[in-house]
This record gives C-alpha cells, sequence and structure tokens, in this order.
C-alpha cells in the first residue's frame, strides 16, 4: 500500500510539474547559460526555471501578448562566455542587443532562424570570426550593429543582400577583402560605418545607388583608386569620412546634389589635382579637411559662397597663389589652416574677423 501511495505521488509530482513547466523560449534562454562564465545577480535571480513562462519578470525579456520572446536587451550586463546557438530557438525575436559585455568566441550562425529580427546590436565584444554567411536569411533586418569586436575575414556579399537594411556599423574590427559590390541593392540605407579595418580595394560605384545614405564613414582602411563620380547622386549624404586610406587622382564631388553635406574629411590620402571650385555647391558644408595630400593649384574662392563654413583644413599639400579674401565672407569659420604648401602674398585683411588663425603659413 505504500508503494502504491508513494507512485501516486511521484505520478501527482510530474504532473504538476509538467503544469507548471517553463515554456519553449525560457527553456532556450536558460539553455544559453550553459556558456556563460559570469552571469550577474539581476538574471541569476529571476531566470526561474519554476517559471512558466520569461515573460513576467526575467531580466533583459520582454514579450508578445501570446507569451513570445520579442526582445532580449541584456546591454551591460558585465556577462562573460560565449553566445550558444540556442538563441536559434528564439525565432520570434525581433530585437537583440548584447552590446557592451565580454562575449567572446564567434557569432553562432544559428541566427539565421530568428527570421523576424529587425534590430541586432553585439557591438563592443569580443567576438572573433567571421560575420556569418547565414544572416542573408534575415530579410527583416534594419539595424546591425557589430563595432569594436575582433571580428575578421571579408564582409559577406550577401549581408548587402538584406533590402531592409537602414543602419550598418562594422567598424573598428580586423575586417578584410573589398567593400561588397552588393552593397548598391540596399536603397533603404541611412548609415554604413566600416571604417578602422583593414578593408582594401576600390569604393564601389554602386554606393552611387543608396539614395538615402546621409552617413558613409570609410576612414582608416587601406583603400585605393578614386572617390567614384556615383558619390554626387547621393543628395542626402551628411557625412562623408574617407581620411587615412590610399585613395587617389582627383577629388571630383560637388558637381551633384551636395547641398546638405556637412562634412567631408579626406586627409592623409594621395590626391591629386586641384580642389574644386564646386564644392561651393555644397551650401550646408561645415567642415572640410584635406590635410597632407598632393593638392595643387589654388583655393578655390569658392569657398567664400559656404555661409556655415567653420573648420578648413588643408595644410601639407602644394598649393599655391594667393590666400582668396573671399573665404572672409565666412563669418562661421572658426579655425583655418593652410601651412606647409606653397602659398604667396599677404594674409587677407578680410580674414581678420577669425578668433583662431592656425597655421596659415
Amino acid at each position: 500500500m505504500g508503494y502504491l501511495y508513494l507512485l501516486l505521488l511521484l505520478c501527482f509530482s510530474s504532473l504538476l510539474y509538467a503544469a507548471s513547466a517553463l515554456n519553449s523560449d525560457g527553456l532556450a534562454l536558460l539553455s544559453l547559460l550553459r556558456d556563460w562564465t559570469t552571469v550577474p545577480s539581476d538574471i541569476n535571480s529571476t531566470w526561474r526555471l519554476s517559471d512558466s513562462t520569461p515573460c513576467s519578470s526575467w531580466a533583459g525579456v520582454h514579450c508578445d501578448n501570446a507569451n513570445n520572446v520579442v526582445s532580449l536587451n541584456l546591454t551591460s550586463y558585465s556577462i562573460l562566455g560565449q553566445l550558444g546557438p540556442d538563441l536559434g530557438r528564439l525565432v520570434h525575436l525581433q530585437t537583440i542587443d548584447l552590446s557592451y559585455n565580454d562575449f567572446f568566441g564567434k557569432i553562432p550562425p544559428e541566427l539565421e532562424n530568428c527570421s523576424m529580427l529587425e534590430y541586432l546590436n553585439l557591438s563592443v565584444n569580443n567576438f572573433s570570426g567571421g560575420i556569418p554567411e547565414s544572416f542573408k536569411s534575415l530579410q527583416n533586418l534594419k539595424h546591425i550593429y557589430l563595432l569594436s569586436n575582433h571580428l575578421n575575414g571579408e564582409i559577406p556579399e550577401s549581408l548587402f543582400e538584406i533590402s531592409h537594411l537602414e543602419e550598418v556599423d562594422l567598424s573598428r574590427n580586423s575586417l578584410t577583402g573589398s567593400i561588397p559590390l552588393s552593397v548598391g541593392n540596399i536603397t533603404k540605407l541611412v548609415t554604413l560605418d566600416l571604417s578602422y579595418n583593414q578593408l582594401s580595394g576600390t569604393i564601389p560605384i554602386s554606393i552611387g545607388n543608396c539614395s538615402n545614405l546621409e552617413n558613409l564613414y570609410l576612414e582608416r582602411n587601406q583603400l585605393e583608386g578614386v572617390i567614384p563620380e556615383s558619390l554626387n547622386n547621393l543628395k542626402n549624404l551628411q557625412e562623408l569620412y574617407l581620411n587615412y586610406n590610399n585613395l587617389g587622382g582627383t577629388v571630383q564631388l560637388g558637381s551633384g546634389y551636395c547641398k546638405k553635406l556637412s562634412i567631408l574629411s579626406i586627409s592623409y590620402n594621395n590626391f591629386s589635382g586641384g580642389i574644386p571650385s564646386s564644392l561651393g555647391n555644397c551650401s550646408g558644408l561645415i567642415e572640410f579637411y584635406a590635410s597632407v595630400n598632393n593638392l595643387v593649384g589654388t583655393i578655390p574662392s569658392t569657398f567664400g559662397l559656404l555661409p556655415n563654413l567653420s573648420m578648413l583644413f588643408i595644410p601639407e599639400n602644394l598649393l599655391s597663389g594667393k590666400i582668396p579674401p573671399q573665404i572672409g565672407n565666412c563669418k562661421s569659420l572658426k579655425e583655418l589652416s593652410l601651412n606647409s604648401n606653397q602659398l604667396e602674398g599677404e594674409i587677407p585683411s578680410e580674414l581678420g574677423n577669425l578668433s583662431k588663425l592656425r597655421d596659415l603659413r
């Protein structure tokens, strides 16, 4: 009789556990913990197997009305460990933010199962290896931030076949190879940051198809060739950073739609020819940097047409002739650097209104 009672009690306990067992998304999250060496108390105290879902009180977890996990936000939790394949079991995820932690190892390719994902931020960690080819399955992705990791290898061509992408930041890694030609496919792109990598090859002409592009950061790479004229098609472009590369040829910018361009930085390259007078068409230009190149000819008087120009840095080139007095029309100009050129004549009296004349000679 005692044995039968014990058996009934065990069966009842099993049924009770089954009735209150954690759902599949919760189990997937707990599985991730197996690969985490350091787990903060917020997670340890709220991620409980005894809960039926992870939706009510689990740190960093948000769900929809059907108790599906749609957001995992663990930014700045000081988590140390690897990101396991179980993340791919959370198939309803729309947002993943694991930035500012100590994750290491490879980015799990199983992320491809999260086909509803719109926002992915794995920035400022220690991820290594390449960007998974499987990301091409994330066709709803709009924002991807992988900056400040140790990623290497080439940027997959397939990454730029995700047509809904609006922001891509892969900066401060060790990525190599060329910028994929497919970059021109993402016409909704607003910001592209590939700076501080080891990218080589040329800037694809196809970037000119990214009609919504506002910010293009390609500085601190090993890019060569010329600035493609197709960049003149980008009527929404506001910031263009190309400094510290191996780019050369003439600077052919300003001939198109550049009214919104506010910052243009092309310093520390091998540009030759003259500074294009067409930059005077870029009426929104605030900062222009072209230090340490091989630019020749005179300083364009059309700089005087730029009412918002605040910074003009063009030292260490081969510029000649006189400093155009029209620069004095730039009432917003705060700093002007022209040293180490071959300029001649007097400093125009019109420049007397400047608060900082930095190294004119």
